[in-house]
């Protein structure tokens, strides 16, 4: 099954009615179906935790939890390891998402699916489907606070950084594995990249950065894709994880914040944005601290390459919808939008 096979009909890259950026389901009990026929099995007590997260709310990532204990062979609560995931279709009382592509190994995520059951729009349940087995399992919904205290806690360890602590304690053989296995998907985005079909080059950034979260190559590689479309906003997430792996990438970060503000405001009389505004922005989404006078000594490295300043600090911001008292940093004369567009690409490539 090709890649998209299952998406002709499917929900055109519309949003979930439920932000599921990090949406987080426990159960304690749960019943098996296969070929439609309920088992008898007594599965009260057995807590499962489910986590769906996504960058964006158009490619979900869905994980289960065993609460109940460690995996008998990997050491860790992780029931069901990762699979990607679009949204099919929504309807008042559910939301239904299925597989797509295929993990490292070449399995189908295909094979998998999930349904979110809703009621006066909250989620009461969930059905983990095994399409090729013909099995669902309905989870019903639980509320136990030590138990979400635990869940928390192994997302936590799922996280970006929880994986950076464990990839530092893995052996040589296994860092060197998981980095042979992610540079084959990272390079096939680069082909996919190079072909122009952007949309199949970011599935398979997101897929190498799924075998392996601190693939820098693949970070900048997904922030390029989101940046060459025009997606700004989607570019925060992978340049947020360079600035971890890397905090010599704040130059980048702060530049990229700010012309990425001056291209959203932009119109006949150019872009601005205030200093407060900007300084704001990258503490929220990068827990980066700047100054102004920092951002003035990045506004003139983005201005090198170029015979004039195309960006000015402009005293007083009268007329320009600031606040009193307030300078804003602005495009000057004669710069166009094509410009700040070519700049913002170019700050990528900065060392």
């Amino acid at each position: 099954m090709g890649i998209f096979d299952i998406f002709k009909s499917d929900s055109n890259g519309k949003s979930p009615s439920i932000d599921l950026t990090d949406f987080k389901f426990l159960s304690d009990d749960h019943t098996r179906i296969q070929n439609g026929q309920p088992t008898n099995a007594d599965n009260k007590g057995a807590w499962r935790g489910i986590r769906v997260k996504s960058n964006d709310n158009n490619i979900f990532y869905v994980t289960m939890y065993n609460m109940n204990g460690n995996h008998p062979v990997w050491g860790d609560n992780i029931q069901m390891a990762e699979k990607q995931m679009k949204m099919l279709d929504e309807s008042d009382n559910k939301i239904i998402l299925r597989g797509f592509g295929v993990d490292a190994m070449g399995s189908s995520f295909a094979d998998y699916g999930l349904t979110l059951h809703k009621m006066n729009g909250k989620v009461n349940k969930v059905s983990l489907h095994m399409h090729d087995r013909n099995i669902e399992i309905v989870y019903e919904k639980a509320d136990n606070k030590g138990q979400s205290e635990k869940l928390d806690s192994f997302t936590e360890k799922d996280s970006f950084k929880g994986f950076i602590q464990k990839f530092s304690s893995m052996s040589m053989t296994d860092k060197m594995q998981i980095a042979m296995q992610t540079d084959v998907v990272n390079n096939r985005g680069a082909d996919a990249w190079n072909n122009g079909n952007i949309e199949l080059a970011i599935e398979n950034f997101n897929q190498a950065l799924q075998i392996m979260p601190i693939n820098d190559d693949a970070l900048i590689n997904l922030a390029r894709c989101y940046t060459k479309i025009g997606n700004y906003e989607k570019s925060i997430d992978p340049l947020n994880k360079l600035y971890i792996l890397n905090p010599n990438n704040k130059g980048k970060v702060i530049a990229y914040s700010l012309l990425m503000h001056l291209l959203e405001d932009f119109d006949s009389d150019g872009g601005a944005v205030s200093p407060s505004t900007l300084i704001s922005f990258i503490q929220q989404n990068f827990n980066i601290s700047t100054t102004d006078s920092e951002i003035k000594s990045i506004m003139q490295r983005i201005n090198e390459p170029y015979n004039r300043d195309i960006l000015v600090y402009m005293i007083g911001g009268f007329g320009f919808g600031m606040g009193s008292g307030e300078s804003p940093y602005m495009t000057s004369d004669g710069t166009t939008k094509s410009v700040i567009r070519d700049e913002i690409r170019d700050v990528l490539n900065w060392n």
